[in-house]
C-alpha cells in the first residue's frame, strides 16, 4: 500500500473521511495555518519543503489540511555493520479544533508505513519531558524510551 494512494478513513465525530498522502510546495499557505508560530510559519515550511532528507505527511479532508507529520530520514553508520536508516518524526501537528479525532494516530501510523517501505530499521519520535500528553501518546502507539544518546547543546 502506498502512503499516497492510503484508503480514506472516517473519523469520529462528525464523520469525516481523511486521507494520507505526500505534502508538496501546493500546501505551503494551510501548513503554515496548522503552526502554532505564524510569524516564523512560513520559513519553517519551506525549509521544510526544501530540505533533502525531509518529508511531509499531511492528513486531508474536504476541509482541507487537518495534520502534518514530517519525517526526517538519517542514515547512522554501524560499526562492522556498514549503515541503516532512521527516520525520526520531527515534528507531529493536528489542527487544534480537531484534536482527540485519531487523526495523529493516522498520520504516525502512515509515518511508521512510510518508514518500513523505505527499509528504515526504526521510527524515532523525540519528546522533550514536559510534554506528557506528547509521550502518552507516542507510547501508546508501542514507542518506548531509549537512552543511547548523548546530546550537547549548540
Amino acid at each position: 500500500m502506498s502512503i499516497i494512494e492510503t484508503e480514506p478513513e472516517a473519523i469520529e465525530p462528525p464523520h469525516l473521511p481523511i486521507r494520507v498522502r505526500l505534502a508538496g510546495p501546493r500546501d505551503c499557505e494551510e501548513l503554515c495555518d496548522l503552526l502554532d508560530n505564524p510569524a516564523g510559519a512560513r520559513e519553517q515550511v519551506l525549509t521544510w519543503l526544501e530540505s533533502p532528507g525531509t518529508t511531509l505527511l499531511v492528513a486531508q479532508s474536504e476541509m482541507g489540511l487537518l495534520g502534518v507529520a514530517v519525517l526526517l530520514t538519517r542514515i547512522v553508520p554501524v560499526p562492522g555493520a556498514g549503515a541503516h536508516k532512521v527516520v525520526e518524526v520531527d515534528n507531529l501537528v493536528v489542527r487544534a479544533d480537531l484534536r482527540g479525532r485519531r487523526i495523529g494516530r493516522r498520520l504516525l501510523a502512515a509515518a511508521v508505513e512510510w518508514s518500513r517501505q523505505r527499509r528504515a530499521v526504526q521510527v524515532e519520535a523525540v519528546v522533550g519531558d514536559v510534554n506528557r500528553d506528547g509521550r502518552r501518546f507516542y507510547e501508546s502507539f508501542g514507542f518506548a524510551a531509549a537512552h543511547d544518546r548523548l546530546v550537547l547543546a549548540a
